[in-house]
């Protein structure tokens, strides 16, 4: 009996200071604000959503139940979303045709048709130099954006997947333009699935062994 009890005791003991030195599960984010280094840590891209063709040349068109592209929906919360064709005035024009936008609104929510672990957005406003903030798995970014002719880039990549992004548009701003969303993979050694357990996770994992063989030892004993 009072063997059983001190082997109680001790496997008590074992899982407790395994609880106690496995740390909680953090997710770890990796910004970029350059495409190519982001391209570079990332698998699988799709590049589908630039909204050519969904704006009248020289015009726009507003899409108030939210854009909708290659499965993607982008919907300001409140306000005025649509498709402008940014080449109808120098100071809209950065260089990508037509692009998303917001207006009267300070957010843009990007629903994705699956979780994903990646993703890369240009960012630029009117008027210019004013900052955005975007903000996945409950974390914000603050992004700011240049003057003509350069959008701004921001990517990331993500141990733990995700199928929202929120953009902020800036404090100030008329036009909060957005374009050229991708999403993708983020490269292995940045899956959560390919961590090294942790100490504290083998600890775990040897103390219901050894619970088990115990269990086993005791069912098998002659009575």
């Amino acid at each position: 009996m009072y063997r059983s009890k001190s082997c109680a005791l001790f496997l008590l003991t074992l899982f407790t200071l395994a609880v106690m030195i496995t740390p909680a599960y953090s997710t770890t984010i990796t910004t970029y604000s350059d495409s190519a280094s982001w391209l570079a840590a990332t698998t699988g891209v799709v590049q589908a959503d630039n909204f050519e063709g969904m704006a009248p040349s020289g015009g726009y068109t507003v899409y108030s139940g939210g854009i909708f592209q290659n499965g993607v929906e982008f919907i300001g919360l409140s306000g005025t979303t649509g498709v402008m064709d940014t080449t109808q005035a120098s100071y809209y024009n950065f260089g990508t045709g037509d692009a998303g936008f917001v207006m009267g609104a300070p957010d843009v929510r990007i629903t994705l048709p699956a979780p994903v672990t990646a993703f890369g957005i240009n960012l630029f406003t009117n008027p210019p130099n004013l900052t955005y903030t975007v903000t996945t798995l409950a974390t914000p970014f603050s992004v700011p954006t240049f003057a003509v002719p350069t959008p701004a880039f921001f990517g990331i990549t993500s141990d733990t997947a995700f199928s929202t992004v929120d953009l902020g548009a800036p404090a100030g701003s008329t036009y909060a333009f957005f374009d050229n969303f991708q999403w993708g993979t983020a490269q292995a050694g940045q899956q959560s699935q390919g961590q090294v357990p942790e100490a504290g996770t083998f600890l775990m994992i040897g103390t219901g062994l050894m619970g088990l063989a115990i269990f086993r030892r005791k069912a098998h004993r002659p009575r």
